[in-house]
Formats: C-alpha cells, structure tokens, sequence
C-alpha cells in the first residue's frame, strides 16, 4: 500500500498547479493627467507578479503611429517611440500587488495628439499594456465658440411669472420641438403668457425667429373651460408637431373624459384653426407620417388611418397596433406597418392591400424599422434579424444573435446592431465592425423608435451611447475609477475616407472622465411617444450632448452642461479629429438639450442662467445659433410690487409679474439639468398644496 500511495502522490505531485508559478507582469490600468500645451503625466498600475520588475512608457505622436501601422499592419504601431524614463526602464519591486506608477514627459507639441503605453519586465517575459490616447493643448490654453455661434434668447422675457418646462415635467408633457429648417420652435410653460386665451395646464408656445429683429413668441393653447384636462399624464394638450411645425396633433378638452366617462378625442391644429379628427369608441394616437398629413389611431375595433377625411380601416382586429411609434408609418402614408396581438403576425398595409411578413406567424416578433418610404423594413424574430422587402413580400434573415436593433437608414441600406461579440453595420450586404464587444451599446440605445442611438441621413454615421472600454479612450471616471457613458460618433470624415470611431464627449486632452454623458431618446410628451430630437445632425458632422464633465476651460459651474462636437473640415474646427465646444454658459445655471435644425445650425437648450442682459432670470429657452446673436433689447420688465417678492412655485392660476428676479429676488431653482425626468408624478394640485403646507416644493 505504501508504494502504492507514494505512486499516486508522486503522480498528483506532477499535475497539480503551481501557485507559485511565475507569470510576466500585468498591466492593470493606464492613464493621463496634467495633460498642458507642452507636457503631461503618464500613470499605470502594474503588478510585478512577485518578482523583480522594471517598466517603462511609451510614447509618439499619432501622425507617426498611424504611418508605422500604414507601413507595417502587423507591427504593434510603437516603432521610434519615444521612452520615459530615458534610460527605458525604471524599478518597479518584486511584489505581488499592483504598484502605481507615473512619469512626466515634456517638448510635446501643442494641440498635438500622441498614443501611449505601459510595458513592464520580469524575468518571466515582457507585458504591454492597453494603448491610450491624449491630445495636448492649445498653447494659448484658451477655448472658443464653434462657427460663431451667438445666444439668442428664444422664450419672451415676459413669462407671466412663470419658466419654461423641461420634458416630460409638465404633466408628462409639454412637446419641445424645433423646425427641421431652424429657426423656429415649440415649448410649453406651466404658465400662460402671450395673449393666453384659455388656461390648460400646460400652455404650449411657438416662438420664430425674425432677422435682424429677434424671437416672437405666439400662443396655441386652445380656449377651453376649466377643469377640462384631468391629471398628468393627460394636462398636456399638444402631443407632437410636423416637422416644419405648421401642424399639430391636439388632445381635445373634456370634462367627461377627464372624470374617465368618456373617450378622448384628437384635432389638428393647424394656421390658428382647430380641427377635430373624427370620433370612435377607444380612439387613442398611435403615430403619424413626419408631415402629420397621415395619422394613425388605435379605436376599440381595430387600427385605423386619417388622411385628411374619414378614417380609414387597417385592421379590424380588435387590439391591433402600430408596430412602432416612429418609423412603421411611411412619408407618404401609403404604407404602414401593424401588429395583431403579441403572437399575431407582423402585416403591411401597402396601399389597399395587406400583406403579413414572413416568419411572425404565432411568434413574438418585434418591427425595428422601416426605410423612409417603407419599402424596405427590419425586424426580429427571437434573435434573428430579418430585412423585409415589401414589393416582392420576401424576407431573408441577415444576422443571429442579435440583442438589438439600434438604427436604420431612411433608404433602408444600413442598419446598425448589437450581438452577441461585437456592435456591427450591414449595408448592403457586407458587414463591418464598428466597435468591438458584447456590451459596446448601452441599453438605452435600442430599439430605434426609443432609441438614443442616431443615425445620418445617408447611414454612414452612427452616434451611440457606451459605458464599456473601448480603446484608445478612456472611460473610468478620474474619482471612483467605474466606467462613465460616454458618446461616440462613427463614420468618415468631411470629404470621404475610411470610417473612424471617435469619442465625442471624451475630455479632448484624454484625461479621464468626471461624470457621464447623455443625449434624449424619444421623449413621452402626456400619452404620447412620438418625437425624438435632432441630437445628430443630417450630414453626421455635428453632435449635441449634455455632460457633467468639463471639457473646455470655461466650463466653471460643476454642474451639466450641453455641448458640441464638430468634424475637422465642418464650419469652423481645424482640429482633428474633430473639435469640442460649450452650447450652454456653464458659469452658473448649467444646460440641457432640447433640439436642433437638421444642419445643426441652431442648438435649442434649457437653462436658468442668464446668458443675455435682457434676461431678467428664470429657466428659459435659448438658441445657440451659427453666427447668431441679436443687439440688446430693450430694458426687461420692472421690479414692480409683488414681483419684487422671493419666487414661490407657480400657483394653480398663476398671476403675471410674480416671478421676476431682480437684486433681492433670486433666480428660480425648479429645473436642474441633467435630472432624469420621470414619467408620472403627482398631482398637480396637490404638489402645491403640499408646497404651501411645508413650505417647499412637493414633487
């Protein structure tokens, strides 16, 4: 038995693992600080791996880096670069432990970008680390405004003691919507002002711009009766604008309906004049064509559309849905995309005709999107996606493992998703991987009538939200060390040339984050979900966000902001790859994004600084505008009476001239950009009510 025994020891002597086994060192994390017009501070944690260890960094420009690959695919892109320490290495102990080190490197050019890394030695081999990515600084240090953009004060200095309202904050609604062309744009106040007529809880409000003049401000609100809107999310009359916004999709005023007697009823308003669509039991807005000359109702019998005189049957199956709030219902309204139940098939209408897509048969399909004129159209079954082609009816599967959808092309030849390994493009038939991962998509950026993701155009550009790493950029906040969400533009440049992947709202010297980025999906505007707002331009050069991080100099408030990133070779950026500029003040108030015109050239923002003279204080609504700015008007309002009282929450029936800050009258304090909206609240009443119980405001 005892040599028995001594055989098997011997044997599991042999196979067992070393735990002492030596491995090379590890490169844990690395990272820039001190980034200046001439030097920074390289940083690294490395693990020696318990025995003697030395690292370096390295370190050259990306002009060189990117010839080296160029020159050589297969090489690692460091040939020549240079080393810190100059000796090339520098003691870094035999511990076991991850050790933090730093080197500081100076004669850098200014507004120059460079690539980086830590390598570490020991006995067991040679670790290089992940390769990172800064860009030093103007030598002046100073940052400017993209393409002269000028403020311009959009809602009226007088706003009968009232503020402008965030989305989704005045009973679930208050639409925020800006013309494709620009210079005009819709909001919505909890107070009425501009000739108000009647008092709806939410007062909606067209401001466009004059040339040489300024903003005028026109009121919509319907006359009605009091009490004939009920609670959120139904106090918001307008639910969405056409695109030029000459029309709108009205909720009508109902006493009944209010009290849950009796159904809903829509009008469209349109030049002033208010017309009402025709009624049906159940009848609740599906979605509409972009013109809003087609719409689409849900009633109890089935679907519906309206396009311009009855309404017109779709589907008389009682339950039967638009497959998708934006995006199932063609330009032209000719063709619409619905679903039957959550195992009946998905089904076009294609003019008179009705035809169901192939493979949603009894199965939880789920419609993406459509191309603008619907004939082409993606959806998924499980995780298989399919592209539709509605004139010959066929369907073929183009990807499997798919865990979302996140754009569509308007022609239809491009769409982007997320699988299982990495986020990809299909155009056309050939696939190309825009960012490596599982998890490269955040969640938010799926399915494409929601979606925070946007698309261009001509679906060569795709901006997305992220929190995964994705090199050479460095996402872990600069405090807690966890990914921030950062937003990333893919595509070409200006001119042509090969897709790039660039990090919009990363801090343009490299440095790491100190707070996430954002930009609005579809925004629930009372019961509707119907708009998402223009945070990527048309041509996919200019992209809007709000970040709490700072990336320009004058960015002093510690609060959100909005900003811009705009390609090198668009309007005024020389800088590659593209250039980073402040929408907002950020000195005080903090921002957030509301909308822009399809070329960017206005940026619609939120914030409660007063960015002109004229602004006597409050939240209003401003446009960052491409060469804008207007003279100084006229002296604001006076100080007058009871408007020289501190600023209480707006009343039930507010009255003019309550709200109006002055030396001893502080700004208002409602609105805090950045704040996640939330879809349902209380009552209104009863949040005042409790306001003026415990003396602050109830939510």
């Amino acid at each position: 038995m005892s040599l028995i025994f001594a055989l098997v020891f011997v044997a599991f002597i042999a196979v067992a693992p070393n735990a002492d086994a030596a491995t090379p060192p590890s490169v844990s994390a690395t990272w820039v600080t001190e980034v200046t017009a001439t030097s920074a501070r390289l940083r690294a944690k490395i693990d020696p791996e318990g025995q003697s260890a030395s690292y370096r960094f390295e370190y050259l420009s990306e002009s060189a880096y990117e010839a080296n690959l160029k020159a050589n695919p297969t090489s690692e892109g460091f040939q020549g670069a240079s080393l810190v320490p100059a000796s090339g290495t520098a003691p870094l102990g035999s511990g076991s432990e991850p050790v933090a080190v730093a080197q500081h490197i100076s004669s850098l050019e200014p507004f120059t970008a460079y690539r980086y890394r830590a390598v570490a030695t020991n006995a067991s081999g040679t670790t290089a680390g992940p390769v990172f990515l800064f860009t030093t600084e103007s030598p002046t240090n100073a940052s400017t405004t993209l393409d002269e953009r000028g403020w311009e004060m959009v809602s009226p200095i007088d706003k009968g003691g009232g503020a402008i309202g965030a989305p989704e904050e005045l009973f679930g609604g208050g639409d925020l919507q800006a013309a494709a062309a620009g210079g005009a744009v819709t909001y919505g106040s909890a107070t009425a002002f501009d000739e108000a007529l009647g008092a709806p809880p939410v007062g909606q409000y067209l401001s466009q711009r004059r040339a040489g003049s300024g903003w005028t401000t026109e009121n919509l609100s319907p006359r009605l009766e009091s009490g004939a809107y009920g609670d959120k999310p139904d106090g918001a009359p307008f639910r969405v604008f056409a695109v030029d916004l000459s029309r709108a999709l009205v909720l009508d005023p109902s006493r009944c309906a209010a009290e849950g007697t009796c159904s809903w009823t829509y009008s469209l308003w349109e030049g002033g004049a208010f017309t009402q669509f025709p009624k049906a039991p159940g009848l609740v807005f599906e979605g509409a064509s972009p013109d809003l000359h087609h719409v689409v109702f849900a009633v109890d019998a089935g679907l519906y559309k309206w396009s311009g005189a009855g309404l017109e049957a779709l589907s008389v199956t009682p339950g039967a849905r638009l497959a998708a709030p934006i995006g199932a219902t063609s330009a032209d309204g000719s063709r619409i995309y619905f679903s039957e139940g959550e195992d009946g098939p998905l089904k076009l209408r294609d003019g008179a005709a009705t035809k169901i897509l192939p493979e949603t048969t009894g199965t939880s399909a789920a419609f993406q999107a459509a191309s603008a004129d619907g004939a082409l159209a993606y959806y998924t079954v499980g995780s298989t996606l399919y592209r539709y082609e509605a004139a010959g009816g066929i369907a073929k599967a183009i990807a499997t493992g798919v865990k979302g959808v996140l754009a569509v092309s308007g022609s239809g030849a491009d769409v982007y998703y997320q699988d299982g390994s990495d986020l990809k493009r299909w155009h056309e038939g050939t696939v190309s991987v825009v960012a490596a991962g599982a998890g490269v998509a955040a969640p938010s950026d799926y399915p494409p009538a929601t979606a925070t993701a946007r698309v261009s155009a001509d679906g060569a550009h795709l901006a997305f939200l992220s929190a995964a790493q994705i090199p050479p950029f460095d996402n872990l906040d600069a405090k807690s060390e966890t990914p921030d969400t950062e937003l990333y533009l893919y595509g070409p440049p200006p001119g042509g040339g090969a897709p790039r992947l660039v990090c919009a709202s990363c801090n343009p010297t490299g440095e790491r984050p100190a707070g996430s980025a954002s930009i609005p999906g579809a925004q629930v505007n009372g019961s509707t979900l119907a708009y998402r707002p223009r945070a990527l331009s048309a041509d996919g050069q200019r992209l809007f966000f709000d970040t709490s991080d700072k990336l320009v100099s004058q960015d002093t408030d510690s609060r959100p902001d909005v900003y811009e990133w705009e390609a090198q070779g668009e309007g005024s950026c020389t800088r590659s790859p593209g250039c980073v500029a402040l929408i907002s003040g950020g000195r005080a108030g903090g921002g957030s994004f509301v909308d822009a015109s399809e070329d960017g050239v206005d940026a619609f923002f939120l914030t409660e600084e007063s960015l002109v003279g004229s602004d006597p204080g409050s939240i209003d609504l401003y446009d960052a505008r491409a060469g804008g700015g207007f003279p100084e008007p006229k002296s604001p309002i006076p100080c007058v009476g009871d408007a020289c009282q501190p600023l209480p929450s707006p009343p039930d029936d507010p009255s003019p001239g309550t709200l109006v800050p002055n030396a001893g009258n502080p700004p208002a304090r409602w609105f805090r950009p950045g704040r996640k909206h939330h879809k349902h609240r209380k009552r209104h009443r009863r949040r005042h009510r409790r306001a003026e119980q415990g003396g602050g405001r109830g939510r």
